[in-house]
């Protein structure tokens, strides 16, 4: 049996600001003629609820 441990931790302040380095990251290696949009989405991107420390993001 595998047993796996979920971290759940307050809101931290630095959520955003590690979307906006993802996003820009992403943005970096994509052609620049590439339209896409690029969404922080899931429980990190909600001010003040805590949440697994993972930023999930929405490309499209």
């Amino acid at each position: 049996m595998n047993i796996r441990t979920i971290e759940v931790c307050p809101y931290r302040e630095d959520w955003p600001q590690a979307f906006a380095k993802e996003k820009a990251t992403i943005l970096s290696i994509l052609p620049k003629n590439m339209l896409v949009q690029i969404h922080h989405i899931g429980s990190t991107s909600v001010p003040g609820l805590s949440a697994k420390p993972i930023i999930d993001l929405l490309i499209y």
